[in-house]
Formats: C-alpha cells, structure tokens, sequence
C-alpha cells in the first residue's frame, strides 16, 4: 500500500530532495567513521530517512527506540532492550550469546543492574566492531539518554568514539534542543561533540507535498485537484507524518473536506502529546503562559511585547535571563520560531492544539 503510516525502507519511496540528500549525508557518515545525530520535528521522516540508509546499504545495525520514553524524567535501563537487530549470529561466538541474551533480558532468575547491562553492551560493542568494517549503533530520540537511570550514556558513546572505530551512532531526536544538550552539554566541556555531523530533516515543500500525493492518487485512481493538494500542505504544514494521514483517508473512499478534517484532528492530538511530553520535562508555568499568549497572536509578539504581557499575567516582572531560557527552550523544542524579530507558532495545527491544551499553572 503506497499510504502508510508506517516507516519507509526503500530509497524509490522517499520523498523531498532534503530527506534523499540526508541519506546520502548519512551513509557517507558511516563510511568515514562519524557520529551523526539527525534532527527535526516528530512526524517528519527522521526514521524513515534512517531506516532507508540501513537497508538499502544492508549496514548491520542494532536499534533502540526510545520514543515511548519522551517526557519521563526517571527511566529503566530497560529501555535500552533492542527493538530491532540485523546481523548474523553466527557471527557471535558462544562466549558472546550471554551478552546478547541480557541485552534482551532474555535470562530467567538472573538479577541484571544497570551497570551489568552496561558492561556487557560494551562488551558487544567490541565484540561487532572486530567482526564488522562498519557496524550502526541507533538510538532513536535519543534526547531520553540523560533520564535512564544508572547508564552513563556520555560515557558508554566516549568510550565507543574512542576505543571501537568501526561502531558508528546515529542518534536521532524530534527534541533538537534536548538532544544537543546530550550531544554537547556546555561548551566548556570536552567531549566526543565535535565528532558529530547533525543532519537537519525539514519539513516537506510544497513541490515534495504534491509529488507524495499526486504519485499515490495516480497509482489509485483517485481524483483530485492541485489546490485541494495546496490546501493540504497549508493546513498540515508540510509535516510528512500529518500528510500520510490524509493520503490514507482519501485511499479508504473518503472526500477531500473528511479526510483533511481528520488528519488535521490527528495532527492536533499529536501535538497535544508532544506538548505534554515537554511540559512534563519543564514543568514551569512560564513555558505554558508563553506559548498561551502566543497562540493568541498568530503574526508573533516582539521580545518586549511578550516580557509586557508575560509580566502583566504573572503579576510580577520576569527576569530577562529567565525569559531568554524560555524562549530558548522552545525554539529548540521546536514549538515557536522567530520570523522577522517576532516570535510566533509556526504550524496552525499545534497553535491549535496549544488553545485547546488544558494545561496546569497557565495564566491565559
């Protein structure tokens, strides 16, 4: 079925010349040695764009999916358990099926602690980087690396950068901000940073949007007209994830205005979780007055203009330090942009979601 809301793993069926250009970004990365850490919003095709480098170059890999985790401050070490692996197991000796066996907490009545879990994930490492020339190591949204408990995450990839140079990471985070954090805590600190190529996925272009829609509806036999494909990347911003869903309505028999209408309403519901997830992460009610006032101002407030109102609302004047953190945080959440010295919600359908979002400590 060409609509899916599932990941891509065929080169022949991605779309957006920014998304083909990051594949082969990527597999460049692995073939010269480097880290990579691949950015962008939820919905936008980051995994897609790496599942398709890992097989249509049959990398062996293995890979952690961490999504389910996003907005928990305090997680297991559980959940670094594999979701997905691809190489041999022939190519692991005997000594070695031990640790893929607690990798996987495949063991019964034997206590495993987060340190034990860290040593023999090393182990492997070593393991697959004397067996493999290139061998991807995935954390997907990896920015909940720093909230699992007991793994010192910075360490275990410092410890890989430098002692195994045929593992590569790919870390991938919908969180930008969150995960240059875990990529570079502060400037002042050495580390395996600048080691990093960060690979940007944008949303799709007008031209992308139409190419996706136009290709599936010719191959289905469906009608539609160029603007109600205009109409639908205005309304969902060009958002990968939000126009599959629209292509699955219209392949299921509904009508331009229904399908839109639900995918929109999908669209708003995700926002509405990755909301959650952040205010979870930063739980101050500054961040949800901000981003209240702002999805009251569709053009954007001026810095001094939200400092006025976000004092006025508070009752109290806001430092400029605390302010410059908030807006900080959500630029790189990705939640609000600056255009033109205004701040503002870029997409109509997470300003929608921000109007209806009941959120606690807001002062709009």
């Amino acid at each position: 079925m060409y609509f899916s809301d599932r990941p891509i793993n065929s080169l022949r069926l991605l779309v957006g010349d920014g998304h083909r250009r990051a594949v082969s970004r990527i597999k460049d990365d692995i073939e010269r040695g480097v880290f990579a850490a691949v950015l962008g919003l939820r919905r936008v095709g980051k995994t897609s764009v790496v599942r398709v480098v890992l097989n249509e170059f049959n990398y062996p890999y293995i890979y952690f999916d961490l999504s389910p985790y996003i907005g928990l401050r305090s997680v297991s070490y559980q959940a670094l358990v594999p979701s997905d692996m691809r190489f041999s197991d022939r190519q692991v000796e005997v000594d070695l099926e031990l640790n893929l066996a607690i990798l996987k907490l495949g063991l019964k009545n034997v206590r495993v602690t987060a340190s034990v879990f860290q040593s023999n994930l090393l182990t492997l490492m070593r393991e697959l980087s004397r067996r493999h020339d290139r061998f991807v190591v995935v954390f997907d949204e990896a920015q909940v690396l720093p909230f699992i408990r007991g793994f010192n995450y910075r360490g275990f990839l410092q410890f890989i950068h430098d002692n195994y140079p045929n593992i590569i990471v790919i870390l991938t985070g919908s969180m930008p901000g969150l995960l240059e954090r875990v990529i570079a805590p502060s400037a002042s600190e050495a580390g395996f940073a600048r080691f990093v190529d960060e690979v940007v996925i944008d949303r799709w272009g007008l031209d992308d949007t139409v190419e996706y829609l136009s290709r599936g509806f010719n191959e289905a036999g469906i009608h539609y007209t160029r603007d109600e494909l205009v109409e639908v990347h205005n309304v969902l911003s060009g958002i990968p994830g939000f126009v599959v869903m629209y292509g699955i309505g219209r392949s299921v028999g509904k009508s331009h205005v229904d399908a839109l209408e639900r995918a929109r309403e999908y669209a708003i519901s995700q926002w509405l979780h990755d909301l959650g997830a952040f205010v979870k992460l930063y739980n101050s009610g500054v961040y949800i007055t901000v981003l209240k006032l702002l999805a009251n101002f569709p053009i954007g407030l001026s810095w001094s203009e939200i400092m006025s109102e976000v004092g006025r609302a508070l009752g109290k004047p806001l430092s400029k330090s605390v302010m410059h953190r908030v807006i900080t945080n959500l630029i790189k959440g990705g939640f609000i942009a600056k255009v033109n010295n205004n701040y503002r919600i870029e997409y109509p359908t997470l300003r929608e979601a921000v109007i209806r979002a009941r959120m606690p400590n807001a002062y709009y």
